[in-house]
């Protein structure tokens, strides 16, 4: 199957290009599957950093996410499987964090409004290919380390500095790692902690073709 890998988005920090970028793709590569590789939403007001207090409060946060998504993934992508990630788990990270039980939460599909048809799992396999969000890897080589520790392909997102695709081989066969990169808006407030950095975002997607070929798709801007 032909799969489009949608990486981190942050909203309602994305960037302004995303939705039209994603069309365009679906459009051209007809994917028979697509997944969200995580952090779809930002939760920048309930994180465990510093918070600047400019931006919106947690609850208009949250309702703008859900604007955002609805007139965006939600109508490009009315069946999504999308990986369990560090931002979209924010809310449950500050209930365990205070003691809260899971019978007093929401889940996902319920607060961010999503179809019935979304489904979130810690990661997801197509065609033997790995799918996930990425956390535990870092760095330029994080993709890599990530096929080379799962024995597998794999096609993870959360690192927004790099992206690409690496291929290895052995006796056993040919894997690939592929870092598919961010949809961000880095000039955003949730992101002006890394104004210095010198690595900015790589913005794109990825479209892994029958299990055995991985492309990185930049957007351009």
């Amino acid at each position: 199957m032909i799969v489009l890998a949608v990486p981190d988005l942050h909203c309602p920090y994305h960037h302004k290009d995303a939705w039209d970028f994603l069309r365009d793709l679906k459009k051209e590569y007809k994917p028979d599957k697509v997944v969200c590789l995580g952090d779809e939403a930002e939760f920048a007001g309930i994180g465990f950093h510093e918070i600047n207090p400019n931006m919106p409060s947690p609850g208009d946060e949250l309702a703008a996410t859900v604007r955002e998504l609805k007139r965006g993934l939600y109508k490009i992508f009315p069946k999504l499987d999308l990986c369990l990630s560090n931002h979209t788990s924010r809310p449950f990270r500050r209930a365990m964090k205070y003691g809260l039980p899971s019978q007093f939460i929401r889940d996902y599909r319920d607060f961010l409004e999503a179809p019935k048809a979304y489904r979130w799992a810690d990661s997801f396999e197509y065609d033997k290919v790995l799918f996930l969000h990425g956390e535990g890897f870092m760095g330029k080589n994080g993709h890599i380390k990530a096929a080379m520790d799962h024995r597998q392909s794999c096609v993870i997102g959360h690192l927004h500095g790099w992206a690409g695709v690496q291929y290895l081989r052995s006796r056993m066969g040919q894997i690939f790692g592929c870092n598919s990169g961010c949809l961000i808006d880095e000039t955003a407030l949730a992101f002006r902690w890394a104004r210095h950095f010198a690595t900015k975002v790589n913005l794109g997607a990825s479209v892994i073709i029958y299990g055995v070929e991985a492309r990185f798709i930049p957007m351009k801007i």
